[in-house]
């Protein structure tokens, strides 16, 4: 209990400074590109947001940060990522995977200020409809921004794999990218749903090895057998940890 206490003493000030800190900085960053760099705005945001989280997972919990094991053999430079989702708190876990992304997410979009940088972002409102998630996905992919997208739709209010979606994996059948599994643990322990409160945990991030579509097939069975080789994978790696 006091451990507890302590974390959520230490860790909720914190957060909410680094938040501060961070939307002060934007109209200073958006000057020196401007003045020096030409960068994209939406790209610039994206990277920005994925060294908000990493200051949020790595820096900020000194004593317990998040580990990053690369377990995938090789990463593709662009790619659709996929990840169990289990706490509020996993989104922050992807900035410590290197490269630059965008999330197919809803609820921040309905939460002022970042329902502005979401936007600014260009990540990808899930209540929009398949045939604009697509256009847009394309073309993030094809300007090297990779996508993360949660299969089971929702956190797992137990802490277990719950049913995938067929969404990521067509997406990956009709685009021909590799699907790129991501395995989160410890979150749903720290912050699971309907909490406010963090508990200690020890959180890690695996990416594991890629799976890639079949060439030129999209119909319904290759997405289903695309889907069940990656829950497979993810299914592989949850008891791998538990046994370790």
């Amino acid at each position: 209990m006091i451990k507890k206490l302590l974390l959520n003493l230490y860790i909720w000030p914190l957060f909410f400074l680094v938040t501060l800190v961070a939307l002060l900085l934007i109209p200073i960053i958006f000057t020196v590109n401007l003045l020096f760099f030409r960068k994209p705005v939406n790209s610039l945001f994206r990277i920005g947001v994925r060294v908000y989280g990493w200051v949020l997972v790595r820096l900020i919990p000194f004593f317990a940060p998040v580990r990053l094991h690369d377990r995938s053999g090789g990463r593709p430079d662009t790619g659709i990522y996929v990840a169990n989702h289990n706490s509020s708190v996993d989104p922050y876990c992807f900035g410590v995977i290197p490269g630059e992304f965008a999330f197919f997410t809803s609820w921040p979009f309905n939460i002022p200020v970042y329902n502005w940088i979401m936007k600014q972002a260009e990540y990808l409102n899930t209540g929009w409809g398949w045939q604009t998630l697509y256009e847009k996905s394309v073309l993030l992919l094809k300007n090297s921004c990779s996508l993360i997208i949660w299969p089971e739709g929702h956190r797992s209010r137990t802490g277990e794999l719950t049913k995938f979606e067929n969404g990521a994996f067509r997406l990956a059948c009709e685009t021909g990218y590799p699907v790129v599994p991501v395995c989160i643990t410890g979150t749903h322990r720290l912050m699971a749903p309907g909490q406010r409160f963090l508990t200690p945990s020890k959180l890690s991030v695996t990416i594991l090895p890629p799976h890639y579509p079949p060439k030129g097939r999209s119909d319904r069975q290759s997405i289903q057998q695309l889907k069940e080789q990656v829950k497979k994978t993810f299914d592989d790696e949850l008891r791998r940890q538990e046994h370790d």
